[in-house]
């Protein structure tokens, strides 16, 4: 008995809170403004090394790969935005003998996925219809080994090691960059956007000094992307 009119009684609450609440809730939503954007292209990850495994000079660097985005900014004032997104894309990690001719490298896929939460601050004038931005912000790396990757690894070795176990590092990071926007319909804005992601060096879960498989690499990778896309603006206009 007491348990069902415990029921009733909730939900005769809830009906209440969603009849008088409605109306405010509706109103905040139909307030609410925000910018959806999705934007394509590539990237460079600038991060070339030189090390020595067993006496032998090796180079690696990160190869070019396309990038794709997806994020959310919502204004604060007339200027400014806070926005966060998602970009993912692959930058495939080359380790090369420079000992042995010709330079043949072992590829091992990587995909790099980055968080970011930043400032975007909007000139206060436009260009022949195009108003430029700056943005600064953090961000969240992780460089991840694809299992094809971790496979080759595995079975072929790791520089002068004949095998390897590598894993994804996960780096903390910042973001500068700009970009131009161009109004297309009132609710459409095409971007172009050019941003530094700027990590430390991923090693991949390798150690830095000779145990087995090793990667002694330091210093910063500086990871250039240039995408272009949509921005479609949501709420009041």
């Amino acid at each position: 008995m007491v348990k069902r009119k415990t029921v009733q009684g909730l939900m005769a609450l809830a009906v209440w809170l969603l009849s008088t609440g409605a109306v405010p809730a509706r109103d905040i939503f139909k307030d609410a403004q925000a910018d959806v954007f999705v934007l394509g292209g590539g990237s460079t990850l600038v991060d070339a090394q030189y090390w020595n495994s067993a006496e032998r000079l090796y180079h690696s660097r990160l190869d070019l790969g396309p990038k794709f985005t997806l994020g959310v900014a919502v204004p604060y004032g007339k200027l400014l935005t806070i926005e966060t997104a998602y970009s993912y894309g692959p930058n495939n990690l080359v380790v090369t003998n420079t000992n042995v001719f010709p330079h043949v490298g072992v590829v091992y896929p990587v995909r790099d996925y980055i968080g970011s939460l930043s400032a975007v601050f909007h000139a206060p004038f436009s260009f022949l219809r195009l108003r430029p931005y700056a943005e600064a912000g953090v961000e969240y790396d992780r460089f991840s080994p694809t299992p094809a990757a971790i496979t080759t690894a595995h079975n072929q070795g790791f520089a002068a090691v004949s095998t390897a176990l590598i894993n994804h590092n996960d780096k903390v990071g910042l973001s500068v960059g700009g970009g131009l926007d161009r109004k297309l319909t009132k609710r459409l804005t095409f971007r172009i956007d050019l941003r530094d992601h700027v990590t430390s060096s991923p090693a991949f879960g390798l150690p830095n000094s000779y145990s087995a498989a090793n990667f002694p690499v330091t210093g910063r990778a500086n990871n250039i992307e240039y995408t272009a896309g949509i921005v479609f603006h949501l709420g009041k206009l």
